[in-house]
């Protein structure tokens, strides 16, 4: 000890007063951390944060080191990479089911035969008035009533065709607007990197900027499939399982929503290269699965069950002659393929060819004005397997009412099973990271005794200091 006595004792209060001053500091940051806590219980994303205290560096006082009271060493956050990315995952399923069960369920109404397109009634309703032609073959009412049915089953069709057409652009349009979102969301990521990078670099808390980013990274998940990586110094790169970069470091690389080659519906390309195919989940991909392959394929089918319906109905009533002894000819309008071998517009194009009751061929050839031969053959079409797979016209639509039925059940229950996996997996996460009042309750009553008695202690220095004042100037 080098000096007077009441000296070092002077010196040795003061550094008392000033690890007490520390302690007080900590303590209340310890507060404030907690009651931003208790205050995000309800935010989305937020992740709850722990205040890492250290000891102060030690003096050496005789060859002793005496500790100097405590300090902040960090502020850490509750987060788990392995559920985020867990988490992050099922997001990509859930998007991808959520998108395409509300897409197939408005195509479902529209085959519901109570209030939707009732194209089965039609198909009835127009076999049905051959036979009833066929008791009177040579009644002009019961030519224009099937007339009238043949009308009813083309304009079925067609309203068919158009409706499922619409509910496929209103997807293709949906698809440019999912696009632009994920390049808005990708944006966020990379600006978010810069901010999280910046305040590394100030040596400040950067917690509630990586909660943001993360919420940003579900939000991407949600919308297409993507798989992300942190790197060393913090930032995220993130890119679609595929490959095509979404975001790295600063950066993000804005996908584009353009015309194919077929220039009929939109494609998805990253880097001037379409990945469109690549796509499987996330709402992007329930939206392209629901376009591309579910409503393409009703459409196709509608299509063939139109041109068998045509070839097939023709085929008969051209085997007939009409009410004038004439040769029977098309009863539906010729049907030209838009692309040699396919059948794709059939049931957009389908109608009635003839206007003539008369024209009609309900009897057999050279068999006169009241046969009724073909009449009841055409009225036996119904049961005819004229359509793909051998199917009957009754058949062949019941599969394709069906075929929706099940895709839209497949989604539907896909989704419930996703979001209660992902409502078990979100709470799992929200055990590690999430915030419990009580734990908080806990940490609040601790910060504050060790508050309050360093408060005490400084109290006992300030009385020890006075005193000492007063020996000294005694």
């Amino acid at each position: 000890m080098q000096g007077p006595p009441e000296i070092f004792i002077m010196s040795s209060l003061f550094a008392s007063l000033n690890v007490a001053r520390q302690a007080l500091q900590a303590q209340q940051f310890g507060l404030d951390v907690t009651q931003n806590n208790i205050s995000n219980v309800n935010t989305p994303g937020y992740a709850r944060q722990r205040v890492n205290f250290v000891p102060g560096d030690s003096v050496f006082q005789n060859n002793y080191a005496v500790g100097m009271g405590v300090r902040l060493g960090s502020v850490e956050s509750f987060r788990s990479g392995l559920m985020d990315r867990r988490v992050n995952d099922e997001l990509q399923a859930k998007g991808e089911f959520d998108a395409s069960s509300a897409v197939l369920q408005q195509v479902e109404a529209l085959f519901n035969e109570s209030g939707g397109l009732g194209l089965q009634t039609a198909v009835n309703d127009f076999f049905n008035s051959f036979s009833a032609l066929a008791a009177t073959p040579e009644d002009i009412s019961l030519r224009e009533q099937v007339l009238a049915r043949g009308q009813e089953l083309g304009t079925r069709f067609n309203q068919a065709y158009q409706k499922l057409q619409a509910i496929q652009s209103q997807q293709n349009g949906a698809v440019a607007e999912t696009v632009g979102e994920i390049n808005t969301t990708a944006a966020a990521i990379a600006k978010l990197n810069v901010e999280i990078q910046a305040a590394r670099g100030a040596n400040t808390n950067e917690t509630t900027l990586v909660d943001q980013r993360q919420e940003m990274l579900d939000k991407l998940a949600g919308l297409t499939d993507i798989s992300y990586f942190e790197t060393d110094s913090g930032n995220v790169t993130v890119m679609s399982p595929q490959g095509a970069l979404l975001v790295t470091g600063d950066v993000s690389y804005s996908w584009s929503a353009s015309n194919g080659p077929s220039g009929t519906m939109l494609g998805v390309y990253a880097g001037g290269v379409d990945i469109t195919s690549r796509i499987q989940s996330g709402k992007l991909g329930g939206m392209l699965k629901a376009r591309d392959t579910n409503i393409s394929g009703y459409l196709s089918a509608l299509d063939d069950m139109a041109a068998g319906f045509i070839s097939r109905v023709n085929l008969q009533h051209a085997a007939g002659s009409d009410l004038d002894g004439a040769a029977g000819g098309d009863f539906f309008n010729v049907f030209v393929p838009l692309v040699p071998g396919t059948t794709t517009g059939a049931a957009r194009a389908i109608g009635v060819a003839i206007s003539d009751p008369r024209k009609i061929a309900a009897a057999a050839v050279g068999s006169g004005q009241g046969s009724n031969a073909n009449a009841q053959a055409l009225a036996k079409l119904q049961e005819d397997p004229f359509l793909p797979g051998g199917a009957t016209a009754s058949q062949f639509y019941s599969n394709l009412v069906f075929r929706i039925g099940l895709d839209t059940k497949t989604a539907v229950d896909g989704l419930g099973v996703q979001k209660q996996l992902l409502t078990q997996l979100q709470n799992q996460r929200d055990s590690v990271s999430g915030v419990s009042l009580d734990d908080e309750a806990v940490s609040m009553m601790q910060y504050q005794k060790a508050y309050a008695a360093n408060a005490r202690f400084i109290t006992v220095i300030s009385e020890l200091t006075d005193i000492l004042v007063k020996i000294l100037g005694g």
